[in-house]
């Protein structure tokens, strides 16, 4: 379980890897600052960014309410960085439907997701068929990891 778990890890919690743990000096960076800006003007990309940097220093508060600004711009990234921190929380029903959400709107990690939710129960009840369904259309549009987890079953 563990294992699979770590198939699913985004990318994109390695964003910033350069800065420490707890290091609070990165939000009166120019470049920190301009990402705010942008995000305040409404460039989702840009709150992902901000939400990110919220998460290395350790404010989970401040990530997900910049997560949940990117998702409600239409960013699928804010979407499934929203979902994650959830799912690792263990706080499943929270994840269920942002990452239902954004596998509608066919993001593949968000379909890989779900079919891993539905795969061990985790915030819905098991259903091996439809974790299967989810399974295949997340390698049918991307994601190479889903793909993988057809090939092992």
């Amino acid at each position: 379980m563990k294992k699979l778990l770590l198939l699913v890890i985004p990318f994109w919690l390695l964003a910033f890897s350069g800065m420490t743990q707890g290091d609070k000096s990165v939000l009166q960076s120019d470049k920190f600052r301009q990402f705010d800006q942008n995000c305040t003007a409404g460039d989702s990309w840009s709150c992902s960014e901000v939400g990110m940097t919220y998460y290395k220093i350790d404010d989970i508060n401040k990530s997900l309410e910049y997560f949940e600004k990117a998702c409600d711009l239409k960013w699928g990234v804010g979407c499934e960085l929203k979902a994650y921190m959830f799912l690792t929380q263990k706080r499943y029903d929270e994840a269920f439907p942002i990452f239902t959400k954004a596998c509608d709107n066919n993001s593949s990690y968000s379909c890989l997701n779900l079919a891993v939710m539905y795969d061990y129960g985790q915030g819905v009840e098991a259903n091996k068929t439809k974790a299967d369904s989810l399974y295949l259309h997340a390698c049918k549009i991307g994601d190479i990891e889903a793909c993988y987890m057809l090939n092992l079953r």
